[in-house]
């Protein structure tokens, strides 16, 4: 049997992964600060004590790696712990798998290091811009992943863009406004509304995932896993509004103001190219916007709506 560590398999993609990956025959065991919410052998760990990941990847064939500081105004807000956890805990990781002779690390990165682009959709070859410490401390750790990357040391590295599902939390931007319109008040949205988002579902999230897991192609490869349908968020809260049958209105909140980031933060596409994906892993996004809404509406509100 394949065993496989997840590093803050806790969260919510680490947690719907270890299910998938379960079902799917590996023996997961998750490391995280915190508890999993399943019946699955799990390990405390703390990311920056190196000692106690290479003593807790002990007898682990691969290692995913998903622990990392997230929100956008938690990272905005504490910059230093941003750089630390997410650069210095990944360089950690990958000391105490080489130590354990680990031949295969799966890194997940974000939509974040490429900024506004240079051009759209982003492709993986293209120069990476970001913007926030966030994004900063990914592209870094992409970076430091793809010099230590060798024939004995597997590494796969995944962008997500904008991933949502039924147990997210609710400071992501879907959750933030289902709730929002299933109580009928008011739908903030920073700035116009006009930037552009691809949302992914978390279950295209999942087999993008397995597939670049079991990729067997060159020791580093990186891949975008999202879907390349842009949405505005102008449009994302008017079909919210929609399909609850929702009585709410928008209010936008200018860049800067009631503690929103400054506009030079903002990122306002942010559109993969998922040809290499498609190409080299077969993959192919399953779940429009739409049915990934009525997904989590079902899950989250139940019977207390129609969705039909």
């Amino acid at each position: 049997m394949n065993r496989v560590a997840i590093i803050g398999g806790s969260g919510f993609i680490g947690h719907n992964l270890t299910g998938f990956l379960t079902k799917n025959g590996y023996h997961v065991t998750i490391l995280d600060r915190n508890e999993p919410k399943m019946d699955v052998d799990y390990r405390i760990i703390d990311i920056m004590d190196k000692d106690n990941l290479i003593t807790n990847l002990q007898n682990v064939d691969s290692v995913i790696h998903l622990a990392a500081m997230v929100g956008v105004d938690s990272c905005r807000l504490n910059v230093d712990e941003v750089m630390n956890i997410n650069f210095t805990g990944t360089r950690n990781v990958v000391e105490a798998c080489k130590k354990n002779k680990i031949k295969k690390l799966l890194f997940s990165s974000s939509s974040e290091v490429y900024g506004d682009g240079v051009k759209c959709p982003f492709e993986e070859t293209d120069i990476k811009l970001p913007k926030s410490t966030y994004g900063k401390a990914k592209l870094n750790s992409e970076e430091y992943l793809r010099s230590e990357a060798k024939d004995d040391f597997i590494v796969r590295v995944v962008r997500y863009f904008n991933v949502y599902g039924p147990s997210q939390r609710t400071d992501f931007v879907i959750n933030r406004l289902l709730d929002k319109a299933y109580q009928g008040k008011e739908l903030s949205i920073y700035g116009d509304g006009s930037q552009t988002r691809c949302f992914t579902y978390i279950t295209d999230i999942l087999m993008g995932t397995y597939l670049a897991f079991i990729h067997e192609g060159n020791f580093y490869e990186d891949f975008n896993i999202g879907n390349d349908f842009p949405v505005t968020i102008n449009d994302l809260a008017e079909k919210i509004v929609d399909v609850l049958g929702s009585k709410s209105e928008v209010k936008y909140i200018p860049y800067g103001s009631e503690g929103v980031r400054d506009k030079n933060m903002e990122i306002y596409r942010r559109i993969p190219s998922i040809n290499k994906a498609k190409s080299l892993l077969g993959y192919e996004p399953k779940v429009s916007l739409e049915q990934g809404l009525r997904k989590v509406i079902g899950e989250r509100f139940g019977n207390k709506i129609s969705i039909s």
